[in-house]
């Protein structure tokens, strides 16, 4: 016998018909080529039925209030039927993803029947493009999202020649307990029974002691954090905005689905400087702002997300559920994607910081202290009267890198399906696979009619946030070749005025040398005239006027005299003077 831990039997505590508490996976296989038969069919005819199936999938729940069992125990089911487990549904023609989406919404609204192990698994034929699909869906009392994700693993092959001679449900887990089968726990003494439950309650009830102690001082220092101001980095629990997604919850489902490549968010993540995790809140952010703005509802306040966190230890059994919580803030109100992005990296780094603070068995309870109310309110049917911790949650679940087959057929998308409870009408998760990761958007029928719409959002928000990026590298790219160009005019200015300047400095010196040179011409000229006018000259001009020879000469300023040619001035003689010749 094994008794669930407290946040197990807290998801069947708290079940009802329009708050079923399972997960889901929906995998879409695409079948070899030229493939002809039954494909399901022909996988089951390989497996060996006569092996029986193991835990947690041969497992029922045991006991009861009236024989003073405080939680439920797990019993082995003696009268187990694969036939009830697993069933057939072919789509009709022509077997498009919507009629396929359409369906498993319908199957993922029904409760689980306690008399029976919680799962069961669908095959489904018909789908376009030849393609068929698994929908399993377990209770979330056996399994959370990781262990779920690791069991699928084990049941996948990563050779397309290699065939199944086991189901996944007789496949297992890496630690075996001993149960005693149902009717030989319902044997047991009330005694034994009373007495393990009373310890059981000692025990919760210290452990349940330490959690407060310690979570109290936490989340005052918490408090005293917003209280400061930084709202954004570090969001209280129960301060989300009201939103559509914020109202009770009906038995109808509705299911959208959207692919991105996982190769592309990962260049994202390195350009931007942020982790998938960081890019898949992001995303999401984007498609809800853009969805409740389409709406006319988008708050003034951003939105916050709660989004689980695995403190399962590495090694241990991969069942139960072993999981906390940390609350970030979604920045809805930022319009610029790239800020936003910022906003979430911040206040998911915030959160997880602080998370990491906790001892395992407080920051696995501190999800249940943050659904306590709301979980409290579905179980008397008051639910929607409580606000909400967050007003959605978000999950990131990572799968298998590698490609995988399933008896010869490829696995093609495997897209997880989560939990509604009131006051939250919308989950998002999110798995990976190869070089995809793959969204599942949950909502509730009256709330979120049209969640179809919103995975396109998703699809939409990716590129928005890219073109943002791109955008981004596009301007700062303009902006560094801008400077480089006024860098190369102002090279260019200084050079000219180096220029410029060295031109002024050299033209004074050959200025004045000039001016030297033109002052010593002006002093020689003004020297030749004065040179010219010999004394004797002058004396012999007097003399010769004095004796009547030599014709008057009228003197004219020497400044203005330039000679060209010697000119002989002609000399009146009288009549009896006579000259010599020249051999005279």
């Amino acid at each position: 016998m094994r008794r669930l831990n407290i946040q197990d039997s807290a998801f069947l505590t708290v079940e009802t018909d329009e708050s079923p508490t399972h997960v889901a996976g929906l995998q879409i296989l695409q079948l070899p080529p030229r493939y002809k038969g039954n494909f399901f069919q022909d996988m089951f005819d390989r497996i060996d039925m006569s092996v029986p199936p193991a835990e947690p999938f041969n497992l029922k729940l045991g006991g009861s209030l009236s024989k003073l069992e405080i939680t439920p125990r797990w019993v082995e089911d003696e009268n187990f039927d694969i036939d009830y487990h697993v069933r057939f549904i072919r789509l009709p023609d022509p077997g498009t993803m919507e009629q396929l989406t359409h369906l498993v919404s319908r199957l993922h609204g029904q409760r689980l029947d306690r008399n029976h192990p919680l799962w069961e698994c669908y095959c489904i034929e018909g789908i376009e493009g030849n393609r068929v699909a698994q929908y399993i869906k377990v209770h979330h009392a056996v399994v959370d999202g990781v262990a779920a994700m690791s069991m699928l693993s084990a049941t996948l092959s990563n050779s397309p020649r290699q065939r199944m001679d086991k189901g996944f449900w007789q496949i297992p887990t890496k630690k075996q307990h001993k149960l005693p089968v149902a009717a030989a726990a319902h044997k047991q003494d009330i005694i034994s029974q009373a007495t393990l439950s009373a310890a059981q309650l000692v025990e919760g009830a210290a452990t349940t002691g330490r959690t407060v102690t310690e979570l109290g001082g936490r989340l005052l220092r918490g408090g005293f954090h917003i209280l400061s101001g930084d709202k954004r980095e570090a969001p209280l629990p129960f301060q989300a905005p009201k939103t559509p997604f914020n109202t009770t919850i009906c038995k109808h489902r509705r299911f959208g689905i959207a692919t991105l490549s996982l190769s592309r968010i990962k260049d994202m993540g390195t350009n931007l400087d942020a982790t998938v995790n960081d890019l898949v809140l992001a995303i999401s952010a984007g498609a809800l702002r853009t969805y409740l703005k389409s709406k006319n509802q988008l708050p003034k306040m951003p939105l916050t997300a709660m989004c689980p966190v695995s403190v399962r230890p590495k090694d241990a059994v991969q069942e139960g559920n072993s999981i906390s919580m940390i609350i970030t803030t979604l920045a809805t109100d930022v319009s610029d994607p790239l800020e936003r992005l910022e906003a979430i990296k911040r206040s998911s780094k915030s959160a997880k910081e602080k998370a990491n603070h906790f001892s395992r068995e407080a920051a696995t309870n501190y999800s249940l202290l943050l659904n306590g109310a709301v979980l409290a309110t579905n179980a008397v049917g008051l639910g929607g009267t409580v606000p909400p911790p967050a007003n959605l949650v978000i999950s990131n679940v990572p799968g298998p890198r590698e490609q995988l087959y399933v008896n010869g057929a490829k696995l093609i998308a495997n897209y997880p399906m989560s939990v509604l409870v009131h006051s939250q009408a919308l989950n998002i998760t999110v798995t990976s696979y190869m070089d995809s990761i793959d969204f599942g958007l949950m909502a509730d029928r009256e709330a979120v009619p049209d969640v179809e719409a919103m995975a396109q959002m998703v699809r939409d928000a990716a590129d928005e946030l890219e073109a943002a990026f791109e955008a981004k590298m596009e301007f700062q790219a303009f902006q560094a070749a801008e400077a480089l160009e006024h860098h190369r005019r102002l090279k260019e200015a200084q050079s000219k005025l180096n220029a410029e300047l060295s031109s002024k400095r050299a033209k004074p010196r050959k200025r004045k040398a000039a001016s030297k040179k033109t002052s010593a011409k002006k002093t020689a000229t003004k020297k030749k005239p004065a040179a010219r006018k010999k004394p004797a000259a002058k004396a012999k001009t007097k003399a010769g006027h004095a004796a009547g020879k030599v014709a008057p000469v009228t003197e004219i300023a020497a400044e203005t005299v330039v000679v060209t040619q010697a000119v002989e001035t002609p000399v009146q003689a009288t009549l009896d003077e006579k000259f010599s010749t020249a051999a005279e």
